[in-house]
């Protein structure tokens, strides 16, 4: 795993440190992990995702694949793809 991708994950799970009001509870959250599984809501994927895209400089196209959006570690995998 890249430097980059470590990075990129970690922040994806302090944008959601962020979201949850600095509740910790996704702290043992393995990255591949359903995002729903884990309990993040709807709403609270949706702000993720808004804030991904001010903290990584991008926009997410319309016609995203579902998977993408699964886990911390396919949200990072995206990230990081956009870059190269």
């Amino acid at each position: 795993m890249s430097e980059e991708a470590v990075a990129v994950r970690q922040r994806i799970r302090e944008l959601l440190a962020e979201i949850f009001g600095g509740n910790r509870r996704l702290d043992g959250v393995p990255d591949t992990m359903s995002l729903r599984e884990a309990g993040v809501s709807s709403t609270a994927l949706v702000s993720l995702l808004v804030a991904m895209e001010d903290t990584f400089g991008f926009e997410w196209e319309d016609d995203v694949r579902p998977e993408v959006l699964r886990s911390i570690d396919s949200l990072a995998g995206h990230v990081v793809a956009l870059r190269q």
